[in-house]
């Protein structure tokens, strides 16, 4: 924005007469929109080439210093705004072959559209695992979710009388995998009830603790005995399931930083409907994130 600055001359600029800051743009407007303007001789100009004696454009240090003095005034005196508009909530592949369930409740799908990444907003939901279809089983829900990133899952975890409809999004696809993997993208919910959103959150300290950082960072984890996301000290996870998606179990994470999902004092859990969805772009009808496979032993 500061480059636009040297669009006027200062010769051009004592002849101008600016009233305010409209004035200011319109001026600048006539001279992007010339036929002779280009990027390229706009940047000619902010950074030419060695050896002329020019006055350049500020450097890095001193956008630095500029940046970092604006960003503490704005945080200390910029009113925060909340948007409370509710989200348009996402869509969802209709199927006969494919019912959903968890994801049902239109007020569940605007939750997941409010906390998703800002590129995967404008998404639908595709049923690619459910209990119901495709069985109770961790190896059966390996099978059908290891060639998508950007899956959520739903979970219906009950504890006694109650029932919580609890979740992950995963930012990797789900496979068997020795170490635990994924990124600061992954995050827990809860849609109901009491909907809430656990993102996951680097650690700004500054202290170097390697051993919180490595249980920090532990986004998924993915064995052939349990699957979860998140862990802590204690050897426990955000949510955990296990092999056969008959009990779960839920604690506060390091980096997520959550409650037990299911609810206050509610570690473990029964499960009872599980489902993954892929997500479709609204704009092409194409998959996300989908990977091919490395081996395709088809004809062989």
């Amino acid at each position: 924005a500061l480059s636009l600055i040297k669009l006027i001359s200062k010769k051009e600029l004592k002849a101008l007469t600016l009233t305010d800051s409209e004035s200011w743009w319109n001026e600048i407007r006539k001279k992007t929109f010339h036929p002779d303007f280009t990027l390229a001789k706009h940047l000619a100009l902010m950074y030419p080439k060695a050896g002329k004696v020019v006055k350049l454009y500020p450097n890095r240090k001193m956008l630095r210093r500029a940046l970092k003095y604006h960003e503490k005034w704005a945080a200390d005196n910029m009113p925060i705004y909340v948007d409370e508009t509710p989200p348009k909530p996402m869509g969802y592949i209709i199927s006969d072959d494919k019912p959903i369930t968890l994801a049902k409740p239109t007020i569940f799908r605007s939750n997941l559209a409010k906390w998703l990444p800002v590129s995967l907003k404008t998404t639908k939901l595709d049923l690619i695992y459910s209990t119901e279809i495709h069985g109770r089983s961790l190896a059966a829900f390996y099978n059908q979710c290891n060639r998508y990133k950007n899956t959520i899952v739903l979970i219906e975890a009950i504890v006694g009388n109650t029932t919580a409809t609890i979740g992950m999004f995963a930012s990797h696809a789900w496979n068997v995998n020795p170490a635990s993997y994924g990124d600061g993208e992954c995050f827990l919910f809860r849609v109901d009830p009491d909907p809430k959103c656990f993102n996951w959150t680097p650690d700004f300290s500054g202290i170097d603790d390697f051993e919180s950082q490595a249980i920090r960072e532990q986004y998924m984890v993915a064995k052939s005995d349990f699957l979860a996301m998140g862990a802590n000290a204690e050897g426990t996870n955000g949510i955990r399931l296990d092999q056969d998606f008959i009990n779960g179990e839920s604690y506060s994470a390091l980096g997520f930083d959550n409650e037990p999902l299911p609810g206050h004092d509610r570690n473990k859990f029964d499960i009872g409907v599980v489902e993954a969805y892929r997500l479709i772009r609204e704009v092409d009808g194409s998959v996300v994130g989908e990977e091919e496979k490395v081996w395709d032993l088809n004809g062989l």
